[in-house]
């Protein structure tokens, strides 16, 4: 009795444990046999526990529920699990049968369809059944018989016809179905009584379908996918175990490479046709990068700078989801291949690719990144367009003001000049600060410097000769009102760093770094760097040019009076750069000289 009960307990916690590692997709011809196997220990403990003949042909009744439908859900489980096509109707005649069968088995007592005739007898203390069998319980065995056959059969078919089938699994199916024939039909002369040999049988059993559900649940692509994907109909999945062997492919893969029907399942990876023929180095990379592993002896060719170039292919090691991707470029089409770990919870069974067709995705940026760049185009060509226009505003603006200045005719064009000069010297310098940007931004802001004289009363603006004291003092604010206007007109409409550059030059060009200038007295560093430039070509070209109320002084006069003016007037710094440029810009107020004496002939 104790030996049945511990078979019974047995299949329970088997029972349990199936019902634990598996869900609801787990076929439900395996989930019966779970099921009817401690129905069947059961009974085989009330059949050692009973006393006369009811209790042990009702233990008897229980007992054949195994004989009755196990074998014929093996059948179904290879059926479904190998994808065999079959009639439905086949599978329910089958049903059909063992539940005829089954109902003969209850009839025992009643009349002699399956037992003619039946007594109970104790021997050795254990309950014991002398029958004289009829002709259903022969039919009984020729249908476990039959159902055994087609089993093997159909694994045998799948061995030599189908290649998409796992090879361990077969294996495990055939010990199934060798153990629940022998155990039957053979059980008495291996232990010497048939029940004890069936009940050891059924334990066997469930530790087996344990093994064939651990592996189907890595093949049955159905499932696995379902964490892995997001679309099934348009991204591929392929799986393999940790020893990189084959376990299946959706048809989408297959649709994408169409060569992967032609690896074995349960097989290493053996497809020598490119890019698939660098998924073994493709995932010893995968462990590489996420435990430093050396590669193993199954790896595949290592991909060099070359071929990778040739095939289009590229690495792209993401740490935020754990996983790497490569980029495949074939027949005109992109493809991403997605590598990470195949788990079961939080054990890893092997690997899982993702294989997703990026090729209208690309085809898009492409298309996108083509529009973008003419857009950008021609919005920098509109840009320029309307900057040129805005430039020629406000020069024209700043040479309508100098036109109501008598004493200053061609100062803007001759201080550009001088400024450009400067920057050159400057950029040449590789000690100087200043950049290739600072330099564009002076030269287009020297014209703007004077903009506030046209807030300057006339008659201040075109006296012939010095001013007075308080004329001095209104002609001072155009600084000040300069900056306003400098700052009203490129607000908004101009790059923010140049607005300010400019609004400086036209506010602190008139400051000495002594800071006995106008019209804030700043001193020293407290004058923008931009103002004390711009001072230097101011002075520089009011010193040269003749105006209304003085004639021009001689190049070595005015270099004099800036170089006495340095660490004063100008910031010494400077001093350099202004010696440096000597030489130009003595050159070009020569060549403006002579202009105007061709022109006077």
């Amino acid at each position: 009795m104790e030996f049945y009960l511990t078979c019974f307990i047995l299949s329970i916690l088997a029972t349990a444990i199936f019902r634990w590692r598996w869900n609801e997709d787990t076929n439900i011809n395996i989930t019966f046999l779970f099921i009817f196997i401690p129905i069947s220990e059961m009974g085989y403990f009330m059949f050692a526990m009973s006393t006369n003949l009811t209790e042990a042909l009702l233990a008897n009744k229980i007992i054949y529920l195994g004989g009755a439908f196990l074998s014929l859900f093996i059948t179904l489980s290879i059926i479904a699990l190998f994808n065999i096509r079959t009639p439905r109707l086949l599978s329910m005649i089958m049903m059909g049968i063992s539940t005829i069968l089954y109902g003969f088995v209850l009839t025992i007592g009643f009349n002699g369809f399956f037992y003619k005739s039946v007594k109970f007898k104790m021997v050795d203390g254990y309950p014991t059944l002398i029958k004289e069998y009829g002709f259903m319980h022969t039919a009984f065995y020729i249908m476990i018989a039959v159902y055994s056959l087609i089993g093997i059969g159909l694994l045998l078919y799948c061995i030599f016809t189908k290649k998409s089938v796992a090879y361990r699994t077969i294996i495990l199916f055939i010990a199934a179905e060798m153990v629940s024939v022998v155990s039957f039909f053979y059980g008495k002369r291996l232990v010497g009584d048939q029940f004890r040999a069936i009940a050891i049988s059924y334990i066997i059993f469930q530790v087996i379908f344990l093994l064939i559900m651990e592996r189907t649940g890595m093949y049955n692509i159905s499932i696995t996918e379902a964490s892995a994907l997001i679309d099934k109909a348009e991204n591929g999945f392929m799986s393999f175990d940790r020893k990189r062997r084959f376990l299946g492919a959706n048809p989408t893969a297959m649709e994408f490479f169409p060569e992967i029907e032609e690896q074995e399942i349960d097989k290493p990876f053996s497809i020598t046709k490119r890019p698939l023929a660098h998924l073994n180095s493709w995932l010893d990379e995968f462990e590489d990068s996420r435990f430093g592993k050396k590669k193993g002896k199954d790896a595949g060719p290592e991909l060099t700078d070359t071929e990778k170039l040739k095939f289009g292919l590229m690495i792209d090691e993401s740490e935020e989801d754990n996983n790497q991707i490569r980029h495949v470029n074939r027949g005109g089409r992109h493809y991403k291949f997605i590598i990470d770990y195949l788990k079961d919870g939080k054990r890893i069974k092997g690997y899982q690719i993702v294989i997703v067709d990026e090729t209208a995705i690309r085809n898009y940026t492409n298309l996108l990144r083509e529009f973008n760049q003419e857009l950008s185009e021609e919005v920098e060509a509109k840009t320029a367009h309307i900057q040129e226009i805005q430039d020629k505003m406000v020069l024209g603006l700043a040479e309508m003001v100098e036109g109501r200045d008598l004493s200053t005719g061609g100062h803007i064009k001759r201080t550009s000049e001088g400024i450009r000069i400067l920057m050159e010297e400057m950029l040449s310098d590789p000690e100087c600060s200043v950049d290739k940007k600072f330099a564009r931004f002076m030269i287009k802001a020297a014209p703007m410097h004077d903009l506030g004289k046209i807030a300057v009363d006339d008659k201040i603006l075109r006296k012939p000769g010095r001013f007075e004291p308080e004329e001095f003092e209104q002609m001072k604010i155009h600084a000040a009102r300069g900056a306003e206007i400098v700052h009203k007109v490129l607000d908004g409409v101009e790059d923010p760093e140049f607005a300010a550059l400019a609004e400086n030059v036209a506010h602190y060009h008139h400051e000495r770094v002594d800071g006995s200038g106008y019209p804030d007295h700043l001193k020293g560093d407290e004058i923008p760097f931009e103002a004390r430039i711009m001072a230097i070509a101011d002075v520089y070209d009011a010193l040269v040019s003749k105006r209304c109320y003085k004639d021009s002084m001689s190049f070595e006069q005015a270099f004099d009076i800036i170089e006495e003016g340095m660490g004063t007037q100008f910031d010494e710094t400077l001093n350099k750069y202004f010696l440096a440029a000597r030489p130009k810009l003595e050159n070009y107020y020569s060549s403006l000289e002579e202009e105007v004496i061709r022109r006077s002939e």
